[in-house]
Parts: C-alpha cells; structure tokens; sequence
C-alpha cells in the first residue's frame, strides 16, 4: 500500500499539536509542517524531531508580520531546512501597504531555493502575475503552487513554467473547473489543515484519506494516490 502525502498543513495551529504529531507519524503520512516565519519553525524543532513522516518547512508568510531581522534570521536558517514554506505573495487589501516588501523578499527566497534546488510551498493571493514573474526570473524547478485561485491564463503560464500544484478538498467544492487543466503529473495533495474542512469538521490527519477521495472522483482517477506519490518523488529528486 502507498503511503499517502499531504504537502501543506500546518501542525502548530492546532491546540493538541501533540497529539495531531502523533496521529501523523502512527498513520505513516507523509507530511510537510508549513510554518509562517522563521521563528515559528524554530519554535517546532525545539518541540519536535524531524521524523520519517513529518518534516517541518521553513516559512516566511505574507500575511505574518515579518520584519528586516526576520528575514535575516528566514536567511540564517536557510541552509539547513530540508523544505522552505508557507512563502509567497499576498496582494490583498490589508497588506496593500506592505506589497514592496514582500516582493523584495519573495524575490530573493525563490532566488535562493532556485540556487539551492530546494522545495518550496508558494502562497499566491491575488499576486499571481507577480509570481509568474518572479517564477519566470528565477526558474526553480521545485515549486509548489499552494491553493491556486487565480485565472485560467495564469495557470497555463505556471504549467508552462514548471510548477507544481498542491489541491486540497475545500478547492473542489469552489467548482473550480480550471483545475482540470493541471497535467496528472503535477499534481499534488495537500490539506491546509486546519485550514479546511472534510464533511463538515475542521481537517485532521485522519481526514487526509477522505481528501484523496474527494479529489479522486473530481478528477475521474482511480490511481491518484499512486500518481501522487510518484510525483512527490519525482519533484525531491529533481536536479
């Protein structure tokens, strides 16, 4: 049996994060633990191992309040995080005002992950065109698109650069039709726990198997766990 992979969820939301590592590490799923600043991922490897199954991102949010000394700190960290995530652009109204900023450092993370070959979990609220750019500059060739939400035209563009694409339950139910555009190989599950809901409660890991359901009859493919994972595979042993 295929172990299953969820490549987005964010353990340190939960109040029994305890408890929800254990449940991941006891079902054998394959999980990515985003963190929003380079603090916060400090924080979980003080309070967690690195495990078969669980692995802790290095994240620098849009949305987080993230400082010059953040991100020298995002810098220092750097080169010894195995993932780099929750990263990206966040265009929305309330960070308006913060938009230079988060283009500059955005610009220099993927910059950085290209250079590196690292794997990296890309937000991209309203700021798809940006991230085109950007994307387009530096050319990564691990990088997932977490919960896309913008046109059909600038997911073409990110299929033609190369990109991944994380889908999640709650993104089907949108009737986000566009998503049928997303090549078999690219695609990824993730589940944005907690985040998200399946049937009506807030996501655990126990939930992970009802996502690939969901997401298997959307797209009409029986293998889709197989498919995705030799995607993931596929996308930590690229060079």
């Amino acid at each position: 049996m295929i172990n299953l992979i969820d490549t987005h969820f964010h353990l340190d939301f939960y109040k029994n994060h305890k408890e929800i590592y254990n449940d991941i590490n006891k079902l054998h799923q394959y999980t990515l633990c985003m963190t929003n600043s380079p603090e916060v991922y400090e924080e979980c490897q003080k309070l967690y191992f690195n495990t078969k199954y669980l692995k802790f991102a290095l994240g620098f949010n849009p949305k987080s309040n993230n400082s010059k000394e953040s991100f020298q700190m995002f810098i220092n960290r750097f080169k010894g995080a195995m993932y780099i995530g929750e990263v990206g652009l966040d265009f929305s109204r309330q960070y308006k005002n913060v938009i230079n900023e988060q283009i500059r450092y955005f610009d220099k993370i993927v910059e950085m992950c290209s250079s590196t070959n690292k794997v990296l979990s890309v937000h991209t609220k309203n700021a798809e065109d940006k991230i085109i750019e950007i994307v387009k500059k530096h050319k990564p060739k691990k990088c997932i698109i977490h919960w896309f939400t913008g046109n059909e035209e600038q997911l073409k563009e990110l299929i033609d650069l190369g990109c991944y694409f994380s889908i999640n339950a709650n993104m089907i139910f949108q009737n986000n039709t566009k998503l049928y555009l997303i090549p078999k190989d690219k695609l990824l599950i993730e589940s944005d726990g907690p985040f998200t809901k399946v049937h009506g409660k807030k996501y655990e890991p126990k939930f992970l198997k009802e996502q690939y359901e969901i997401i298997s009859n959307f797209f009409g493919e029986e293998n889709l766990r197989e498919i995705v994972y030799k995607n993931f595979k596929t996308i930590l042993t690229l060079e």
